[in-house]
């Protein structure tokens, strides 16, 4: 038998002398009282029924607590510490108790004996259960702790993958791409030239997606007052270079911070882009519009595009939703509203009006 079932059968035990000590306790101490119990009522015998629920519930828990940690998967010393925990607080509780008797009996008060065996009993009872709470609480997040840590290891480990040997590989692939479209003459080969690249440049924002998502859902980056300001104005301004026969507009006055941090900008790199890229207008258009008050900042991203149907405003925030010409893994919105979500926002789609889509992002407003 395993260390681990010694502790936990130690502390199956515990609640099997608490049952037998009860059960002593109702009929060898109760009954020498029996008389002046029964003088004494109905609220005595209430109180008395209720005492041995008490008893019996702290019995039956401590016994099904071990078989519990006894058939559980955690590691032996660890159960160890739930047992410590549940003799911790029973030699706690019953020295609290015997302390408070011994006060009593040295200012002349009497205590008789069933009142001093049943307090004992009660706080051994629960004095046992309050430290294997404690212990099995301990346990729980000890586990919980190293289990984030190893999750957040592995994410990282993700990262720096993505970073060092796919991303690199993929601009090296792009790169080589290019240079041979301009030295084909074939239209053939340099529409296939073209398709790959296209097909690389998709590949190269996944990753990125993929590496914003990691460095999020690992905490490794923390939440600060950004310039609201400056990150719309330079997606903007990308945006254009990117699409020269798209308009954009962003109506910014002041200066606006947010709460949100490093990877705000790709936020609204793949909203905009969005706008652009599924717009099936001869000339897109994208209006930014922000809107302040003392603690929220919301951020209206319209274009004049086919928009998006009711049963789809929601979905498309979901992982792998995407529009039905697109070649990507439909990651894009679903980064937004993840890193909206981890700055204590909100995002939605609602219809442009006469025609298009506007996605709202609201934001705590930093100070």
């Amino acid at each position: 038998m395993g260390q681990r079932h010694w502790a936990a059968w130690l502390i199956s035990g515990l609640g099997l002398v608490l049952a037998a000590l009860s059960m002593w306790y109702l009929i060898v101490v109760r009954a020498l009282y029996l008389g002046a119990v029964a003088d004494q009522g109905p609220a005595v015998l209430l109180l008395n029924a209720l005492e041995v629920l008490l008893l019996a519930g702290f019995s039956l828990v401590l016994v099904y607590a071990g078989y519990w940690l006894a058939t559980s998967t955690f590691e032996e010393h660890r159960v160890w510490w739930a047992g410590l925990w549940t003799m911790v607080g029973l030699a706690g509780i019953v020295t609290l108790v015997t302390f408070g008797v011994t006060v009593q009996l040295s200012q002349g008060r009497y205590v008789s004996d069933p009142t001093l065996v049943q307090e004992l009993l009660l706080a051994a009872g629960g004095g046992a259960l309050a430290g294997l709470l404690i212990g099995i609480s301990t346990l729980r997040e000890t586990v919980e702790s190293e289990e984030a840590r190893n999750q957040r290891d592995a994410l990282l480990f993700v990262n720096e993958l993505l970073r060092h040997n796919v991303l690199n590989g993929m601009q090296v692939i792009m790169a080589n791409t290019d240079r041979l479209e301009r030295a084909v003459d074939d239209e053939d080969a340099r529409a296939l030239l073209e398709a790959n690249e296209d097909r690389a440049e998709t590949i190269v924002d996944l990753v990125e997606n993929v590496r914003a998502l990691v460095r999020s859902v690992s905490n490794e980056v923390d939440l600060m007052p950004v310039s609201l300001t400056t990150v719309l104005r330079t997606e903007a301004r990308a945006l254009r270079q990117a699409h020269p026969d798209a308009a954009v507009t962003v109506d910014i006055e002041t200066d606006v911070a947010v709460t949100a941090d490093e990877l705000l900008p790709a936020v609204f790199e793949n909203v905009l882009n969005n706008a652009v890229e599924h717009n099936d207008s001869e000339t897109p258009e994208v209006v930014v519009t922000v809107t302040a008050d003392a603690t929220t900042v919301t951020v209206r991203v319209a274009d004049n595009g086919p928009g998006i149907d009711d049963d789809r405003k929601t979905a498309y925030f979901d992982a792998g939703e995407q529009a039905p010409e697109s070649v990507g893994q439909g990651l894009g919105l679903y980064l937004v509203d993840v890193l909206v979500d981890r700055y204590g926002g909100s995002v939605r789609i609602e219809d442009d009006e006469p025609r298009g889509a506007v996605v709202v992002l609201e934001f705590e407003r930093a100070q």
